[in-house]
């Protein structure tokens, strides 16, 4: 009886540990995979509750509808799952080609992070195309 009890507690708790991995955006519902290349996190105060989104129309339209977000949170492109300091990282923008590698779910327009210039320029010119900025909000202006 014991062997079938902890059996059904291991079966229970390892598939919830395998839902985990993905989330679900706040604003459209769509599925964000653990190791999205896009993937949003909103915050307002430290401690307080975080808006996960999967583009950006979904972070303007969480902005609109809950404003008093402070920081933002971006998944790093060449290393999804890692989420960047959206003030510090730098953003691949106006790019055409880049939507290949970020998927096919992904709602333009399309941007990509990175921890480094160095990081963006090397997609950059792998790429073929596209403008590099500094920062989450010079981004969005960039692409407004």
């Amino acid at each position: 009886m014991k062997k079938i009890f902890l059996i059904s507690f291991l079966a229970i708790f390892l598939s919830s540990v395998g839902w985990a991995k993905d989330l679900d955006c706040q604003v459209c519902g769509m599925k964000i995979g653990e190791k999205a290349p896009n993937h949003f996190v909103l915050k307002k105060e430290k401690g307080s509750d975080s808006l996960h989104v999967c583009s950006i129309p979904c972070v303007q339209k969480g902005r609109k509808n809950a404003p008093g977000y402070i920081k933002t949170e971006v998944s790093d492109f060449n290393h999804p799952g890692k989420l960047l300091d959206g003030n510090r990282a730098f953003f691949l923008v106006k790019s055409k080609n880049i939507k290949k590698d970020l998927g096919d779910m992904v709602m333009p327009p399309y941007v990509a992070a990175f921890a480094t210039k160095e990081e963006a320029t090397a997609v950059q010119k792998k790429q073929g195309d596209g403008t590099i900025v500094q920062g989450f909000e010079n981004a969005l202006k960039e692409v407004q």
